[in-house]
Order: C-alpha cells, then sequence, then structure tokens
C-alpha cells in the first residue's frame, strides 16, 4: 500500500533516487571543497603580498627618517659653518682695523 503524496514509485526507485542525490551532493560538496582551497591559497598569496608591502612601507618610513637626520644634520652643520665663518670674518677685520689705525696715527701728523 502506498503512503498519501508519495505516489506510485516503488521503494528501490526512490532509494535510487536518493542514492542519486546524495551522489550529486557529494560531487557538489567537491566542487565546494576545492573552491574553497583556491580562496585560501589566493588569501594566502594577498596576506603574503600584503606582509611584504607593509615590511617595504616600513623601509621605506626607515629610509625617510635617515635622510630627514642626514639633512637636518648637514643643515646645522652648514649654520655653525656659516656662523664660524662670520666670526672669523669680524675677527680678521677688527685684527686688520688696528694696525691700519695705529699705521694712519703714526703716518698723519
Amino acid at each position: 500500500m502506498a503512503a498519501a503524496g508519495v505516489g506510485s514509485t516503488s521503494i528501490p526507485d526512490r532509494i535510487a533516487a536518493v542514492n542519486k542525490a546524495f551522489a550529486e551532493a557529494g560531487l557538489v560538496m567537491e566542487d565546494l571543497r576545492r573552491e574553497l582551497e583556491t580562496q585560501q591559497a589566493a588569501r594566502d598569496v594577498l596576506l603574503t603580498r600584503a606582509k611584504e608591502q607593509q615590511r617595504l612601507l616600513e623601509l621605506n618610513e626607515q629610509q625617510a627618517q635617515r635622510i630627514q637626520q642626514i639633512l637636518v644634520g648637514e643643515t646645522k652643520a652648514t649654520i655653525r659653518a656659516e656662523g664660524r665663518k662670520q666670526w672669523l670674518f669680524f675677527a680678521l677685520g677688527v685684527a686688520a682695523s688696528v694696525p691700519v689705525g695705529v699705521l694712519i696715527n703714526i703716518l698723519v701728523p
């Protein structure tokens, strides 16, 4: 006797249909597993690239800081050298003016 709403399919036909559905589900699951593995591999590649980019960015920042330190150091050294040069010219001017003044006082009656 057939159950209500089941129709006239036999139990072996239903078992075959269920087995077929499970086989198809297994194929779909295998496809999904391969797709997931592909996406995970792509994610791993992207993470590796992101880490490399971060490392390069940090290196570039360090290099920029070093360049800035060098430039600031050179600027300070240049300022100090210019200051020393100005003091040297001032001292030479004073040193030269005293003998010239003395000479003028001696030569001019």
